[in-house]
């Protein structure tokens, strides 16, 4: 079993089976939420094991049943059509379409996390929702983030039945967190009064970097900051934001890998977090944010509308143009205010703790495996 190194087990009655859940993806290096998904689970008697997903179609018929839950998350790479390879990556569709119905014919309780409405650097956008409209009509039981991704997911895939609302959960104590806001800022050479707006991982187009540069230009404010630190392979929005620092001084990239012991010195030396996102579905940064305490500034969409309550553990704006009016009124909000912030964000996120989500989750897998256990031996009761 795999992360045998949690200290706490929940018992379980020696009666009940234990569930084997396979999945193709185990680690995440760049996001511990996969980490933290797995470990909530074992409690419950829970295993989790790689699921083979190299094998031939012809082998995995040939295989006796491993397991009883195969668990799909980011699903990009299943239908994904490459540049001059069109033939051979038509093939490999097909085969991820064959090997998922064969594991159901099997027995296996199909489940897919929607982490997004398409994979954020598509460039096929009608082939993948071709393929995660297909998916979403095989699966036995799909998983949500929140209301607003139900409702989408409703709207784009025709699906209501067995469509479950899964939080995201927080990260508190997922990343080192150990150092003061004195000693990051040192560390960065940040001053003690200055005000520290902060963009923190992947930078991608789609995230608004261009739109938060944009506003940024517009406060006046010699002392106020925009750090934007992580990761960037676009190397147009990479040149896009070296120019804007050069321009301005009060801009500091920071593009390159944060690895997670140094998540810390970015979180506790900014006052904000801005996530000035063009579409989101979830938000990981959100959770990221609020579980160093950290206030959040973003668009009133998607699970951050339903997370962060405008005033309380964040501003909230509605239009692109309304961005700067956001900022302003971040800068505008006085110290006492803004520390009460910083506790009601941390005390949402602890709200987010993953026991609760362990919970759901085994609910979910003990529910649908009974279900097709029904199912194959007669019982249409659940019909």
């Amino acid at each position: 079993m795999l992360f045998t190194d949690r200290q706490h087990h929940i018992n379980v009655s020696n009666s009940s089976k234990k569930l084997k859940v396979l999945t193709y993806k185990i680690n995440a290096s760049d996001n511990q939420f996969l980490n933290l998904l797995w470990n909530s689970v074992i409690d419950y008697g829970i295993e989790v094991e790689p699921l083979q997903w190299h094998k031939s179609v012809f082998k995995l018929a040939l295989e006796p049943k491993k397991g009883d839950v195969v668990h799909l998350h980011w699903i990009h790479k299943f239908c994904k059509l490459e540049a001059g390879k069109e033939l051979k990556s038509w093939q490999k569709i097909f085969s991820n379409l064959l090997k998922l119905g064969l594991l159901k014919l099997q027995g296996y309780q199909i489940v897919w996390t929607v982490h997004n409405t398409i994979s954020h650097d598509c460039r096929t956008p009608g082939i993948e929702k071709q393929f995660r409209r297909l998916l979403s009509h095989l699966c036995d039981d799909i998983i949500v983030m929140s209301e607003y991704s139900r409702q989408e997911f409703i709207r784009l895939y025709d699906r209501e039945h067995r469509v479950h609302i899964v939080p995201h959960g927080n990260y508190i104590g997922a990343y080192p967190n150990q150092i003061s806001r004195t000693e990051a800022r040192q560390s960065l050479k940040i001053a003690p009064h200055q005000i520290v707006m902060l963009h923190l991982g992947r930078i991608m187009r789609y995230k608004g970097i261009d739109k938060l540069l944009a506003g940024f230009e517009q406060l006046k404010d010699p002392n106020t900051l925009l750090l934007i630190a992580g990761s960037c392979n676009d190397p147009d929005l990479q040149q896009e934001i070296l120019q804007a620092s050069q321009k301005d001084s009060r801009i500091l990239p920071k593009l390159e890998f944060i690895p997670d012991k140094d998540i810390q010195l970015y979180m506790n030396t900014c006052d904000w977090v801005v996530l000035p996102y063009r579409k989101i579905l979830n938000s990981g940064s959100a959770l990221l944010a609020l579980s160093f305490g950290r206030p959040i500034i973003g668009p009133e969409q998607g699970a951050i509308a339903e997370l962060i309550q405008d005033g309380q553990q964040g501003i909230i704006y509605g239009n692109d143009e309304d961005l700067v009016v956001a900022l302003q009124k971040a800068l505008a909000i006085s110290r006492e205010h803004w520390q009460t912030m910083c506790m009601n964000a941390y005390n949402l996120a602890e709200e987010y703790d993953w026991t609760g989500i362990g919970a759901k989750l085994h609910h979910i897998y003990q529910s649908g495996t009974s279900r097709k256990h029904s199912l194959t031996s007669g019982d249409k009761s659940y019909l």
